[in-house]
Parts: structure tokens; C-alpha cells; sequence
């Protein structure tokens, strides 16, 4: 019977730690501490995958697996910062821009031909009708009357096709977001990706190796500013005081301008009208977030620095 084996990982992620040996395998070459106790991470968290590898080959299930590592979002910046590197492409994560959505992943199985570079519109939610399609009717293209399981209507489709460079994708646009309380929406439909009110903080970072300097600094600059805001989200999204109101719309061609420097929206009122309406009927579906204000008793560290729950309902 298939397997779904989904791990994931903490490394990379705050709390910021790692053990001192993989510290130590940067010193002298990364000189920056955020970034090197970050790259630790990163090799530590290598090591845990290579666990599950060497599992999967000790129990002779390697050859029959599926192999999918991604990431969910792009790395913070600025004042919630931990050293990650989005360059060239534009801001963060909590962001709409493409350093803080746009990731890359990779895919490894025996039953596959190795060495492709997939460059296909594919949307996290595909992952679910992709898989399933998978396990019910295996990797070959050979029986294209099969189609999967029906899961009904989600917004999720089988890209399994354009995974293994079959077909084209199956989808031509994708929602990057709607916040129907801070009224900023986000939409990608071909080439094209459209924000209507503030994207959130939108700076392009170096690596080190660029502007160490640069790429330093907005560690110690922007780290008071991060404490004046409840989360790193109201952070990331606030309107500077002194700083000009980010547009009511921005259009960018992304598949040419991908590190999104020039706004061509008066130049693609069309396009613009377009993708306004796929905003509207989204927004037409969508259901009023539930969101609560924080209450300053769930906090870990009155329980040990254990995540528990705290009302006496609970």
C-alpha cells in the first residue's frame, strides 16, 4: 500500500540553536554569527534528511519512493532576520513579493530520469491531488485514463504531468493572498503578478559576499523597530512614518523582471482590469478571518516554555 511520510523540519526556523560541531564547521569562512549559526542549521538539517534516506534504503523501500523537499515561504529580512539571503529577488517572508513566496524544491526518485530543471507554474495546494494521483495510479504516463481520487473542490490540481515534463502546468494564475481586514490583495495569472494596496516591506538584501556591509546592518538598524510591533507580520506590513504609501496597484512581469524592479501597471491598464476581477471573484469565496487579539497567558514561558493550553475551556 502507499506510503506518505511528511517531516517537517524545524531547522532554519527560530528558535535559532544548533549544536556547537556544526557551528564550528564555518569558523574562519562565514563571519557574519547570525548567518553562520544559520548555515549550521542548514547542515544539521541535511544530516536529519539523510537519516530518513538511509531508512528508506536499509528497508528496501528506496527504490519505490518518492523523494520531495521544499520549503513553504522565503527567508525573513531585516529586523526578524536570521541571516537567510532572498537576493535578487525582492523582500521577505509574511511579504507578497517573490523573495518572500517564490521557493525552490527539488524532487529525487529511482522510478524517475534524473537531472531536469522544472520551471512550471506549480502552487503548494497541488501537492495534495499530485500525490494522490501518484498512489493511485503510480509514476508511468502510460494509463492517461486514470485520474486520482476526487477530492471535490479545492484549489489544489494534479501538476504531476508538468512535474515530469509531460505537459504544461495546469494552472495559469494563482492566489498569492487576500486580507480582507488590512485590504491588500496579491494574484499571479501568467507572467504577470498584480498587488492591490501594501505588499509589505519590499527591500532588496545582498549576501554578504555583495555588501557584507549592507547585508550586516540590517540586523543591528532594524531590530528596534521590530519590537514596536505585536508580530512579525504587523512588522513586515507596517507603513513607515516619513516613507512614501506604497501604490493602490503594482503590475509586474515577473517571468522577465523577476527581482520585480520595474512597476508597469499605467502601461497594462488591460491586464491590470483582468486580474482585478479574478481578485474580486476570489474575494467573492473567501470567508472572514477569525482572527483574536493575543492573550499575554498563553505565553510558553509561563509553562515552562511549553506551548500548552492555557484556558480552563481548553
Amino acid at each position: 500500500k502507499p506510503l506518505f511520510l511528511y517531516i517537517p523540519m524545524q531547522s532554519v526556523h527560530k528558535p535559532n540553536e544548533v549544536p556547537k560541531k556544526y557551528k564550528d564547521m564555518y569558523d574562519g569562512i562565514v563571519h557574519n554569527n547570525k548567518r553562520k549559526t544559520l548555515l549550521a542549521m542548514v547542515t544539521a538539517m541535511d544530516d536529519a534528511a539523510q537519516v530518513v534516506v538511509t531508512a528508506l534504503k536499509d528497508t528496501s523501500m528506496w527504490e519505490n519512493t518518492i523523494f520531495i523537499f521544499f520549503s513553504d515561504n522565503g527567508g525573513p529580512l531585516k529586523g526578524i532576520g536570521n541571516g537567510q539571503v532572498n537576493y535578487p529577488l525582492r523582500g521577505g517572508k509574511y511579504s507578497y513579493w517573490e523573495g518572500g513566496i517564490r521557493s525552490v524544491s527539488f524532487l529525487h526518485s529511482p522510478l524517475l530520469p534524473g537531472m531536469q530543471v522544472n520551471n512550471e507554474l506549480i502552487h503548494v495546494t497541488d501537492w495534495l491531488p499530485t500525490l494522490t494521483h501518484i498512489a493511485a495510479c503510480g509514476t508511468e504516463e502510460h494509463d492517461r485514463h486514470c485520474r486520482g481520487p476526487e477530492l471535490g473542490d479545492i484549489d489544489g490540481v494534479n501538476q504531476w504531468g508538468a512535474i515530469v515534463g509531460s505537459a504544461p502546468s495546469n494552472r495559469t494564475e494563482f492566489l498569492v493572498n487576500i486580507d480582507q481586514k488590512a485590504h491588500n490583495a496579491a494574484l499571479r495569472m501568467g507572467p504577470w503578478k498584480l498587488y492591490k494596496g501594501n505588499p509589505g516591506a519590499g527591500p532588496w538584501i545582498p549576501p554578504p559576499k555583495l555588501n557584507g556591509e549592507k547585508f550586516d546592518a540590517q540586523f543591528d538598524e532594524d531590530r528596534a523597530d521590530r519590537e514596536k510591533y505585536e508580530s512579525d507580520y504587523d512588522y513586515v506590513f507596517a507603513e513607515s512614518v516619513g516613507k512614501p504609501k506604497p501604490p493602490a496597484m503594482q503590475l509586474y512581469n515577473v517571468v522577465e523582471d523577476p527581482s520585480e524592479t520595474k512597476e508597469v501597471s499605467e502601461k497594462y491598464p488591460d491586464i491590470v482590469q483582468q486580474m482585478l476581477d479574478r481578485i474580486d471573484y476570489y474575494n467573492s469565496r473567501a470567508i472572514m478571518p477569525r482572527n483574536v487579539p493575543r492573550d499575554p497567558a498563553s505565553d510558553p514561558s509561563l509553562f515552562g516554555g511549553v506551548w500548552t493550553p492555557w484556558l480552563e475551556s481548553c
